[in-house]
């Protein structure tokens, strides 16, 4: 337990705006040193054209008095807005914004700074480096030799990693050609790279295959190695002679063309993959079906068995591999993949007869920030009302993220478990010689070359106001568990609670038509590694969840050391609960119907979700939550143990209508508040329940 557990209903306005005057002032004092700031601006007699002869004309109060309308009807239609901030609020990923991020934002917002290079932005861009440099530490990158910067989501930053993953893919292929002209012939005959576990072999003696798959960080070293046995200048003057076959020039075509035994690339991922994962796939002219989707395990994360075939398949098809994904926390199930085992994977391969290298990239737009929990700080004990006490990750996750610096490229999302307005997502890549790959420049950019962020990535201009937001978050808020460690400890708890809740909110040996079944199911065993907790089976966990767990206050749960270890291994990865609820017939059995048990799911997200904003303005719905469409054959693994429990076939279906909630309020289990969402929800379950007893 923590001292400073208090400290977090400082970063927030509160969910009846308990901070309301607090953050009134803040804003009301950015606004006053604004204005003071920009009258003491050049103080060389520049007029002032704003005069009060303007301000007391006709023409002026009206457009005084039209703002003032347009404010009060933005107001009025805001109100229709879905309120995260609520503790009721459990869909998306989205909650309240931390007041240090909104704060950094208003007040930098107000000079307009543009991102794009630092003679747009001298202060604004040299924040964006330092928070690209604070999120590379703590992903556990070295910090002298990464970089990272902030882009306006996750779909951007997957994008710029795709690219990157593309162009060094086939940057030998270009140095080869290169090689030809004869000011760079004392490098062709010189230069060696060592192929993979195969040893050293002369560079332009390589096969394409080889050159396909050499090791990344090698490709990265080739232009300096060039540059010296070559006697030229610099890297600058290397580029003239690469330009002319670079695939960033050539495109993907010529390669085709020139390699015809070469086949199209692959791109690997879970398939619980993010929309902008086939997206960038065909803004980079790869095609959508390059992007090939592996099938999950029970633990909705990527089958490691399914990888493996995948990646040998491309070793006997001369596929080359241009990125493995892993997820670190989908955005659906909060499943986080195994990470270990990718990357024990990429070692094998290559060291295999024909071997194979791929970029490992991993998405942790929604985990990332979750890495907090594992950054230390002293603790000192503590316990009072309103207490949500920080839960560690399961053994699993913790596993996988000690091995995050490990990957090349990880996004991760200062606007999602960050807490931080839109947009800011980021890109961080392990060795910052690759975003060279992905560099475009502009004539009429002129400024220091450490801090012209725009030149790096898809996008050019983009808001200032992004990175003092992370910026000031960051200065308020520690990347360790004392800060954002704590909050989303905090909401890891919660959202165990609510597995466990659920999970048991339908009894059927009590009378409950209904039950709830976890995309996560329970696990067949939980046991502590000093022989002092050893459940087997779901009726023994079950036992367990209900004694220890179940109408329990969050002190009591932290005071017992076996529940709080079962709640770490309970559920899925990261603060997401996916479930579905299925009812017994008139003759007593289980709904065995896949089309009825999606007609169910639909009615209780129709009930239970906001669909126009005057339902968000009338408090018309106690609770909201979120619906996701399951793909069959992709979560074969998951919907197994359900096909076994209900007795469902899915076959006669295309999809599985899945609910969803996610926490990233950290106080929706104090003062009993869980208790009350499951009354409002298990009286929503009985009433559709009832409704689809009454359809025939």
């Amino acid at each position: 337990m923590v001292t400073d557990y208090k400290s977090l209903a400082a970063w927030f306005i509160g969910p009846k705006g308990e901070n309301g005057e607090f953050f009134k002032e803040l804003v009301s004092n950015t606004i006053s040193e604004h204005a003071l700031y920009r009258e003491e601006h050049y103080k060389k007699n520049d007029p002032k054209y704003i005069t009060q002869e303007m301000k007391d004309s006709a023409e002026y109060q009206a457009q005084v008095e039209a703002i003032n309308s347009a404010h009060r009807e933005l107001c009025e239609k805001l109100h229709g807005s879905v309120p995260f901030y609520t503790p009721r609020y459990q869909a998306h990923m989205l909650w309240d914004t931390v007041i240090p991020g909104m704060l950094g934002y208003m007040t930098a917002m107000l000079f307009n700074q543009n991102n794009v290079a630092s003679e747009a932005s001298p202060v604004t861009a040299e924040m964006e480096k330092e928070v690209g440099t604070q999120l590379c530490g703590l992903l556990g990158f070295d910090t002298s030799s990464s970089w990272g910067h902030i882009t306006a989501d996750g779909s951007i930053a997957n994008l710029e990693a795709m690219w990157a993953a593309r162009n060094i893919k086939y940057y030998p292929l270009a140095v080869k050609e290169a090689l030809d002209a004869p000011e760079l012939a004392k490098a062709k005959e010189a230069l060696t790279v060592p192929v993979l576990d195969k040893g050293e072999k002369r560079f332009v003696d390589c096969t394409a295959w080889e050159l396909l798959n050499l090791d990344e960080d090698t490709v990265l070293g080739l232009p300096a190695q060039i540059v010296k046995m070559a006697g030229l200048e610099d890297e600058a003057e290397l580029e003239g002679y690469l330009s002319p076959y670079l695939l960033q020039n050539k495109g993907i075509a010529y390669y085709a063309i020139k390699y015809p035994d070469i086949k199209e690339p692959r791109v690997l991922v879970p398939a619980t993959k993010h929309y902008s994962w086939p997206k960038a796939a065909t803004i980079l002219g790869l095609g959508r079906d390059c992007v090939k989707g592996v099938a999950v395990d029970e633990h909705c994360r990527m089958d490691t068995g399914e990888l493996e075939k995948c990646l040998a398949e491309c070793v006997e098809q001369q596929i080359p591999v241009i990125m493995v994904v892993n997820v670190i926390g989908s955005t659906e199930e909060g499943a986080v993949d195994d990470l270990c085992y990718t990357l024990s994977l990429r070692e094998q391969y290559r060291k295999k007869e024909t071997p194979l290298y791929f970029h490992l990239h991993c998405d942790a737009a929604w985990g990332g920030y979750l890495k907090t929990m594992f950054v230390s700080t002293a603790k000192d004990d503590l316990s009072e009302s309103l207490y949500v006490p920080d839960l560690p990750m399961s053994e699993f996750g913790s596993r996988q993220y000690a091995k995050l610096h490990l990957a090349d490229t990880i996004t991760i999302d200062p606007h999602k478990a960050g807490f931080i307005p839109y947009p800011a997502g980021s890109l961080c890549y392990r060795n910052e010689k690759l975003k060279n790959m992905i560099t475009f420049d502009a004539a009429y950019i002129h400024s220091n070359p450490e801090l012209n962020m725009g030149i790096y990535g898809v996008e050019g201009s983009k808001p200032g106001a992004a990175a003092a937001a992370v910026w000031m978050a960051h200065k308020v808020i520690p990347l360790d568990n004392s800060g954002y460690g704590l909050l989303l400890g905090e909401c890891s708890f919660s959202a165990k609670r609510y597995y466990c809740q659920w999970i048991t909110l339908g009894n059927p040996s009590e009378g409950d038509d209904f039950e709830i079944r976890m995309l996560a199911k329970l696990p067949d065993r939980i046991s502590k590694a000093d022989g002092s907790l050893s459940l087997v089976g779901e009726g023994e966990i079950l036992k367990f969840i209900r004694t220890h767990i179940i109408g329990k206050t969050n002190e009591d749960i932290d005071k017992d050391a076996d529940a709080m270890y079962v709640l770490s291994e309970l559920g899925t990865d990261v603060l997401i609960n996916a479930f579905m609820v299925n009812y017994k017939t008139e003759d007593g059995e289980w709904n065995h119907d896949a089309d009825k048990l999606n007609q169910l799911n639909q009615k209780l997200f129709d009930k239970f979700s906001i669909s126009d904003s005057e339902t968000a303005e009338k408090d018309k719905v106690d609770y909201i939550l979120m619906m996701t469409t399951l793909e069959k054959d992709a979560y074969a693994a998951p919907l197994k143990a359900l096909k076994d429990a209900w007795g469902i076939d899915f076959n006669g279906t295309d999809g599985v209508n899945c609910l969803v909630n996610t926490i990233m309020n950290p106080w929706t289990t104090t003062e009993g508040f869980i208790d009350t969402i499951s009354k409002v929800f298990k009286e929503g379950i009985e009433e559709c329940v009832a409704q689809m007893k009454g359809e025939k």
